[in-house]
């Protein structure tokens, strides 16, 4: 990765290719920043994007159960990807996802079938910081 000049003099990596679908880890995971995998939706300005998030946990009945046909099983060189269906759920959030919780790297990848999933159930949703949402 070579080094841009943003703004104001700041230096930032290069920022990884993203399409609608991939599936992020952040390199900051604590309970308060990039703790869950997050479905890149779509840019939003240089310093963060919009993404949808995934959990498993059965905690929270809004959450939506997703299937295996919304994931790609491996990559382009057949790899196994990461993050494949395990009981996983998408909140019904479209969140802002800083960038200074990465750098990502891309563990994922929804099929179509996935993308338009996401699609049909954050589309229509204001974007939102997770400490206003989990406050509803």
């Amino acid at each position: 990765m070579k080094l841009i000049n943003l703004h104001k003099g700041i230096l930032k990596k290069d920022y990884m290719e993203r399409n609608i679908g991939d599936i992020l880890e952040a390199t900051n995971r604590s309970r308060e920043t990039g703790f869950h995998y997050i479905i890149f939706y779509e840019g939003y300005d240089d310093n963060e994007f919009i993404g949808g998030v995934m959990t498993s946990t059965d905690k929270y009945p809004v959450n939506i159960l997703m299937n295996s046909s919304h994931f790609i099983e491996k990559d382009e060189a057949e790899n196994d990807f990461k993050i494949t269906f395990k009981n996983t759920k998408l909140v019904p959030a479209k969140l802002f996802k800083p960038e200074e919780w990465g750098p990502y790297e891309k563990v994922g990848q929804l099929t179509d079938e996935g993308i338009a999933f996401v699609d049909q159930h954050i589309r229509n949703l204001q974007p939102e910081y997770w400490q206003n949402y989990i406050l509803r």
